[in-house]
């Protein structure tokens, strides 16, 4: 979605056939209009548009495209397509499908030339030059990895060597290793080829299907020494195990694919190419992993072709059970990006994945988003990945360490692009444990294996469904033991059914949306903060004025709201200061101009909402509380669209299509409410300088295993006064398993009949108290009244400590037995349990030793 130029008038009446006859092009016009998604005007510049180019430079706002000779047209009536094209220089290259064909012009003008007179005439849907879109490599970082710097890898086990104990996240790899490494599995990367000559990866790459779809040859190696990416990625997802020679890998078992689609520069391979690549032996290819993303703050749709791929490989792929497509969520966060506004992310066939830090947080990269499913350790400079680079003097590591083959430290790999990989490597192992899953299956496994350890991250919610997410990091990390485990005697979820709603009135967008409400004032109008913003209604609280909060607040601002004056110390500091001392919420005005207003920079993290406010309405405050107490409230002025939806689903992902007049998509707030009270943030102020939405479809899986049934509510909300616009349409779609609900609490009428013999029970209880509430145990097809029996494994771990396990309930005592004989347990230590595994390191001997759990 672009914005969106008034369209050509055609006169009325007359056959397209005619259409196309009366119809010609400006051959010395170098202003396009293209018809794919709505009508989009490009401009090629005059000085580069070389007669007989294949391919030629046009840019769509501040974007860079590459206009090539074949073009995309998608027809209502296949019949008229020869007649249309009778008297133009076109010929008919390729069918895709029955109304979707691709075009062959002479050159790349007469192309542009043709699709924009094509995109004027009734029954063209779409009509639109091949391109190479705007795409950018996730993160092209690297790392260093052999066998004596495998402890590095903390991504895949992140311990204390010493005691055993867990120190941060991990994708826990070594506890899905007993079961497989991935044997039986490829996943393809496409990316900007892999050195499958490299000793950690040519056996993983043997006999897979590599393609350039560059060259159309079967050689997916690198051909360019800025070809590096793709080795990295590598090895995050098959490196070698046991080799001697370097680190290792998620899916240690599974085999590569090298899918080349980029070749050292910012453009990727043509949309058809990349229709190509999506479906290419997606029989055999199991998961593809895409590190890379639509490039530029604007809102970048997946072309038709693309888009087509994908559906192919999804419906088709694995014999109709599906290719599972990983996806980076990007590393623009700084620029105050969002997941959502890349058209590959926003699609729910594709698992969106944002990158962790070794403390736990989302780094300073990661794009956030409604979109994102789940997240992966990505690392940053200070603590990157391990993993392979290419050989010798080619690389990230190219001449730096005795060892160039790996990349670490300094010539690090880190970002979005180090995560997605880890994740596509959990779904070779949860369909290397089992081969009949769908990629519908993938999805909620990796959901219900997920954990989350930025327990303070104040975005962190539980949705209806009992299930904790963040539009930092989704639903957590998956554990790869656990999904493995969950893999292996998963039942397949039933088929999922789509429901739409659609609202036309055109609504006007109320200026200055986000208020400070004071009695005896006007509403202030407020601009917010990088974190929490009051979506709903603050309370209406005590208004305190603490100065400029230059330290720790001595008053007690418990149910009061803080009023602070910028200055010397950071936004985030003062905030957090208030939050400390009690304060529900901030408001922080300007120390200098008067209406003047900024967006607060580095408060992603502050844990209450905050907004800020122009000098003379703070001043206008501050000397009104030295005469008299003050009340405050923040709230939200905004377009809503409501949805009364009576269907009983259980819902996976939602959706919301909107289309706005308004000429400047970084100034709105878009939000969408479940029933539940569950809220996805879809879009946020931003860097975008383009109109919008103009018709752009939001994704959320922050609803996943919530009922469908009730009230949800989309927000539009225009937190500036610069601009004036209206939404025209919006649109709630609704992907789900319908279920009998009576009840309507997202439980099915018979499961829970037949478990409890009453509906009194909802999905976030646990009757049986094993820690599954009610939802996991109906997905998982478990007793929810009957707690699995403690089943203790006991494993070495090092040379000096063994790992004794029991699956558990967080918050539940164990008391640990153990004796050198199953007659003389004593006991010798007492746990408090975590969920869904408790662990206890003990010291590794070769002396017969037995163990026995005991639960209250």
């Amino acid at each position: 979605p672009y914005s969106r130029p008034p369209m050509e008038r055609i006169t009325t009446g007359l056959l397209a056939v005619a259409l196309a006859f009366a119809f010609t092009s400006n051959a010395d016009a170098h202003d396009f209009n293209f018809r794919e998604h709505g009508t989009h005007s490009f401009h090629v510049d005059p000085a580069r548009a070389l007669a007989k180019a294949q391919s030629i430079p046009a840019t769509h706002g501040t974007n860079q495209f590459e206009i090539t000779s074949r073009i995309t047209v998608e027809v209502d009536n296949p019949a008229n397509l020869n007649a249309i094209l009778r008297p133009s220089q076109l010929h008919i290259a390729r069918k895709v499908s029955d109304t979707v064909y691709i075009l062959q012009a002479p050159d790349a003008l007469t192309a542009a030339q043709e699709a924009h007179r094509l995109s004027s005439i009734p029954g063209i849907k779409t009509s639109v030059p091949v391109m190479r879109r705007p795409a950018f490599l996730h993160s092209p970082y690297a790392y260093q990895s052999n066998d004596p710097y495998a402890f590095k890898q903390w991504h895949l086990e992140n311990r204390n060597a010493q005691t055993g104990s867990q120190i941060g996240p991990d994708i826990n790899a070594r506890s899905a290793w007993p079961v497989t490494l991935g044997q039986g599995v490829t996943v393809a990367l496409g990316d900007d080829g892999i050195e499958y000559t490299h000793p950690e990866l040519t056996n993983r790459a043997a006999g897979a299907p590599h393609y350039n779809f560059y060259s159309n040859s079967p050689d997916g190696s690198p051909d360019s020494p800025a070809d590096m990416h793709a080795t990295a990625v590598a090895g995050l997802v098959a490196a070698e195990l046991n080799n001697g020679l370097g680190g290792t890998a998620v899916a240690p078992g599974a085999s590569l694919a090298s899918w080349k689609i980029f070749s050292g520069a910012s453009f990727q391979v043509t949309d058809e190419q990349l229709m190509d690549m999506f479906q290419y032996a997606s029989n055999v290819v199991a998961v593809q992993n895409h590190s890379w993303g639509s490039g530029g703050d604007s809102q970048i749709p997946v072309g038709l072709l693309p888009a087509i791929g994908v559906f192919n490989a999804i419906h088709f792929g694995r014999d109709g059970k599906g290719s599972v497509i990983v996806r980076s969520a990007g590393n623009s966060r700084a620029d105050g990006a969002d997941a959502n506004n890349d058209g590959y992310l926003a699609d729910p066939q594709a698992i969106a994945v944002s990158a962790v830090a070794i403390s736990g947080r989302v780094p300073a990269y990661s794009n956030p988003g409604a979109c994102v499913l789940v997240s992966a350790p990505g690392g940053d400079s200070t603590t990157p990945m391990v993993t392979t680079d290419r050989q010798g003097s080619l690389g990230y590591n190219a001449n730096s360490f005795t060892n160039g083959d790996y990349c670490f430290e300094t010539n690090s790999f880190y970002g979005t692009s180090a995560a997605a990989p880890q994740i596509a490597g959990v779904a070779a192992l949860i369909l290397s444990a089992n081969t009949n899953l769908t990629y519908r299956d993938v999805q909620q496994i990796l959901i219900l294996s997920a954990r989350h350890f930025d327990v303070t991250d104040p975005g962190l919610v539980t949705n209806g469904a009992g299930f904790r997410v963040s539009h930092n990091q989704g639903f957590g990390i998956p554990d790869a033991g656990v999904a493995v485990r969950l893999a292996r005697t998963w039942p397949n979820r039933p088929p999922a059914v789509t429901v739409a709603w659609n609202k036309n009135t055109v609504t006007p967008l109320p200026t200055n949306g986000l208020q400070v409400l004071v009695p005896g004032f006007a509403p202030i109008p407020a601009s917010p903060s990088q974190g929490i913003q009051p979506d709903s209604p603050t309370a209406v609280l005590n208004l305190v004025d603490v100065g400029q909060a230059l330290g720790p607040i001595s008053q007690n601002l418990t149910n009061k709201a803080a009023l602070i004056q910028r200055g010397i110390n950071n936004f985030s500091d003062k905030i957090a200061y208030a939050a400390q001392a009690g304060a529900a919420f901030a408001i922080v005005y300007n120390n200098s101009g008067t209406t003047n207003r900024v967006v607060m920079g580095t408060t992603d993290f502050v844990s209450v909402p905050a907004v800020f406010i122009g000098k003379s309405d703070g001043d206008a405050l501050h000397n009104a509380l030295l005469q008299s107490n003050l009340q405050a409230q923040l709230a939200t002025v905004s377009a809503t669209f409501t949805f009364p939806v009576t269907n009983t689903m259980i819902c996976e992902h939602v959706s919301v299509r909107l289309q706005t007049d308004y000429p400047h998509r970084a100034d709105l707030r878009i939000t969408l409410l479940s029933p539940q009270g569950t809220v996805s943030i879809l879009d946020h102020l931003n860097s975008d300088p383009a109109a919008g939405p103009v018709d752009w479809t939001y994704m959320s899986t922050h609803h996943f295993f919530e009922t469908s049934y009730g009230t949800w509510t989309v927000a539009v909300t225009d937190e500036t006064n610069s601009f004036t616009g209206s939404v025209q349409f919006c649109g709630l779609s609704i992907e789900g398993v319908p279920i009998l609900d009576t009840d309507h609490d997202g439980l099915g009428d018979n499961w829970e009949m037949a478990h409890f013999g009453t509906l009194a029970y909802g999905p976030q209880d646990d009757p049986d108290h094993d820690g599954y509430n009610n939802m996991r145990e109906y997905l998982m097809g478990t007793d929810p009244m009957q707690p699995a029996p403690i089943v203790v494994d006991f494993s070495r771990w090092n040379s000096a400590l063994a790992r004794v396990s029991w699956n558990s309930t967080a918050g539940t005592n164990y008391n640990v037995l153990a004796g050198p004989a199953i007659n003389t347990l004593g006991a010798v230590q007492n746990l408090t349990g975590a969920f869904p595994e408790t662990e206890w390191f003990v010291s590794y001997t070769n002396a017969m030793r037995f163990f026995e759990v005991q639960r209250p």
